[in-house]
């Protein structure tokens, strides 16, 4: 823990952070970083001397300053700190024990995001990115979606590949009948909220209570694309065809 603590003091400083994020970019001098650093040589050269000490960078026999094998590993930790002390107040009241470990560690791709209160503009959106697809659209919740399944038929007209998630336990409302041509999957004690185009996805967490919140994440970021695309993998692999309780289009 010393050692950790040691490196997350180095870390603590704007300028440190900066220089390290020019080195991972190009090897540069002294002189070239301090002017792009808009600091003095001295003031450079005393943090080039710490992160060197901490074996962040190293200077070769032409006096260019590197970035390290393990500086370059630790700087592509820090997005995932950064996005979770960035949106600190809600980590604060939401649950993240349903996200795999190795989810948890890559939340630094969701740095791009819209994020939107309102549960009536969240669920027009949802329908929204349903119309605009063209390959697919991939939804999970815990509950039934009633606004959606309307256009559930036009998009398989479309040809979009449709998947739905929802947890093992729902029950449909009374006189709802799924569109045929969807496939479903069901989890034990689902309960998140994700939903993933080629063009964009989103991204719901529940309260600590497990009360689902509609408060929700929204991105057309390649970056965020992928976590959550990954994601919906990750869950769809692991949920088993619905065979009875027919679920709908959520």
């Amino acid at each position: 823990m010393e050692k950790l603590g040691n490196l997350l003091f180095e870390l603590s400083s704007e300028e440190r952070m900066t220089i390290l994020t020019n080195l991972s970019k190009e090897p540069l001098k002294l002189s070239h970083l301090a002017q792009r650093q808009d600091m003095t040589v001295t003031e450079t050269s005393r943090h080039l001397q710490r992160l060197t000490d901490a074996e962040l960078i190293t200077k070769d026999f032409e006096g260019l300053h590197r970035i390290t094998p393990y500086g370059r590993l630790i700087l592509s930790l820090i997005p995932s700190l950064g996005f979770v002390s960035e949106n600190r107040a809600y980590f604060q009241e939401h649950d993240t024990s349903a996200l795999p470990p190795e989810f948890v560690a890559r939340l630094g791709e969701l740095s791009s995001f819209t994020f939107n209160e309102d549960t009536i503009t969240n669920l027009v959106h949802h329908m929204k990115i349903l119309e605009e697809s063209e390959e697919y659209c991939w939804t999970a919740a815990n509950q039934f979606h009633l606004g959606s399944p309307p256009l559930i038929p036009e998009a398989l007209k479309r040809g979009i590949d449709l998947h739905t998630i929802l947890p093992t336990e729902v029950i449909p409302p009374p006189g709802f009948k799924p569109t045929e041509g969807v496939q479903r999957r069901t989890i034990p004690g689902f309960n998140l909220v994700l939903i993933v185009s080629e063009k964009e996805a989103v991204l719901g967490l529940p309260y600590l209570s497990g009360k689902m919140d509609h408060a929700q994440y929204f991105s057309t970021d390649p970056a965020f694309l992928r976590w959550c695309r990954d994601l919906y993998i990750h869950y769809w692999d692991r949920a088993k065809p619905m065979l009875s309780n027919p679920a709908g289009d959520a």
